[in-house]
């Protein structure tokens, strides 16, 4: 038994002859008797009583009337509901990303983007600009948020999704607590805390010393750690003072930890950035999430 039969059946049954529901169709009547006969066959029975008059249902083709009806409109349920199915985005989206585009910026933008689409799972895992990079480039991530591009951006495509400042972090009762401000200079009298050399937050650091003309390899440098929260609390305890995100360090200031003291006369802000390789093409839940950016 094939659907469009029991279309014809209908027609017949509206048309009240066979002649009729063919012209309707726009096919001989040697084709509705056939797929006529065809249902007659497959429920063996008669289902019309053909007559000079027209063609009028037996009781067993009243039955098949109510059903098909019914049949043929539970095929078309199911096929709207296949049809918004495969609208649906669906899959994983994997993003590499340093420690506060990955702990401050990216659950925001992932969280408006899941509302949308509730069936896509995103995945961040949090590391260092450089092994979020890495990760990137090696395909074991679909996008990376950073704070530093580290030199690399001819092989990228970037977003920016958002901007802040880097300041100095320094113990509640650090000699500088009373200081507002301070020169660049100052911070090599000082036991300094640092991120890795993968870090982007180190490497913007770095580059804005350069600016300053001053040598980074005079940074009185005691540790190095993994992450901007190791480091806050490594200078809340009073190992040495340290620059760091604003975004983190407002949040630190705001939980008595540490005091935050900007850097006098130098760029100290940058942008964080959303990246992907630089492709012709990307599937549409990739894509969907890039073009999402721009409306957080």
């Amino acid at each position: 038994m094939r659907i469009d039969f029991l279309k014809t059946f209908l027609e017949v049954v509206s048309a009240g002859s066979f002649l009729e529901a063919a012209k309707r169709l726009q096919v001989t009547q040697a084709t509705v008797s056939n797929q006529i006969a065809s249902l007659e066959k497959y429920f063996m029975v008669k289902l019309f009583v053909r007559t000079r008059e027209g063609a009028y249902l037996t009781e067993e083709g009243k039955i098949l009337n109510k059903r098909a009806r019914q049949i043929l409109d539970f095929v078309n349920i199911t096929k709207k509901e296949i049809m918004n199915s495969s609208e649906k985005l669906r899959g994983i989206i994997k993003i590499a990303a340093s420690t506060i585009p990955g702990e401050h910026i990216l659950p925001i933008i992932a969280g408006s983007f899941k509302k949308a689409y509730p069936e896509v799972d995103i995945e961040i895992e949090i590391g260092d600009t450089g092994k979020s990079l890495k990760k990137l480039i090696e395909a074991r991530a679909d996008f990376a948020a950073v704070g530093s591009l580290m030199n690399s951006v001819n092989v990228f495509e970037t977003k920016v999704i958002a901007r802040e400042r880097l300041v100095i972090i320094i113990a509640v009762s650090h000699e500088l607590s009373d200081k507002k401000t301070i020169d660049l200079s100052e911070i090599l009298k000082y036991s300094f805390v640092s991120r890795e050399p993968s870090s982007g937050t180190r490497n913007e650091i770095y580059k804005i010393l350069s600016e300053q003309h001053i040598d980074p390899n005079k940074l009185n440098m005691v540790l190095e750690l993994g992450s901007t929260e190791a480091i806050i609390t490594a200078v809340s305890g009073g190992i040495g003072i340290s620059i760091v995100s604003s975004i983190a360090a407002e949040k630190a200031k705001a939980a008595g930890l540490v005091n935050i003291v900007e850097i006098k006369n130098a760029r100290n802000w940058r942008e964080l950035f959303l990246v992907r390789l630089k492709k012709s093409e990307y599937p549409e839940i990739l894509e969907k999430f890039w073009q999402s950016v721009d409306k957080v």
